[in-house]
């Protein structure tokens, strides 16, 4: 019996979205971490990650926000095929879509342009979690939800909490440490549920 063709086109597109979600945590960080390693001048005491956007690795960083970016808004698009059809799971999902075309604005107005920096830079920080929070609140996926509750909280905590705990540390830390924190924290979420995609039955 052959394979309804919907279900097919379907099942391809979860597939893809799946691989533009893992190709879209794991090259970017590995880029942007590359990027750390070969600016000489760059600390984790004292820098942010955005400020590698105008140094001598700029072409390397911002094409990792650029890149990240369009793959993960592909991620969400299949995303938004699979999970639950509820209002706040597509609020979610949209967020995150939101959050995506915010990451590859990073790799494009860079410190040099500080206000609309900031705004591309906090959106993608605020609009990722709050996603996993609304995914979390509308889903009927157990795991799902523990997954997008748990990271939403840590995503948050990383960005807004951490600075605060640093400040208490006897030695400086730089902004780049919860921005890789929540980057991480961000790209464990998406490879799960890319990896729920590649094989959604």
């Amino acid at each position: 019996m052959s394979e309804n063709p919907k279900q097919t086109e379907r099942l391809k597109l979860l597939r893809f979205a799946g691989i533009c979600g893992i190709l879209g945590s794991v090259l970017p960080l590995v880029m942007a971490l590359s990027a750390t390693f070969l600016s000489s001048w760059f600390s984790w005491s004292e820098n942010a990650l955005s400020e590698l956007g105008v140094g001598e690795q700029a072409s390397i960083f911002n094409s990792a926000m650029l890149i990240g970016g369009v793959l993960n808004f592909l991620f969400a698009l299949g995303l938004y095929r699979y999970l639950d059809s509820g209002k706040p799971v597509r609020a979610g999902v949209f967020s995150i879509m939101l959050s995506s075309v915010s990451l590859a604005l990073v790799g494009v107005f860079t410190t040099d342009s500080i206000f609309m920096h900031g705004i591309a830079a906090f959106g993608y920080f605020m609009l990722a979690p709050t996603g996993f929070l609304l995914i979390g609140s509308g889903t009927k996926e157990g795991t799902v939800r523990k997954l997008s509750y748990g990271c939403g909280v840590g995503a948050f905590f990383a960005i807004i909490g951490l600075p605060v705990v640093f400040l208490a540390l006897p030695f400086r830390v730089g902004f780049a440490v919860p921005e890789l924190v929540e980057g991480l924290i961000i790209s464990a979420w998406t490879i799960y549920l890319s990896a729920r995609l590649l094989k959604p039955f």
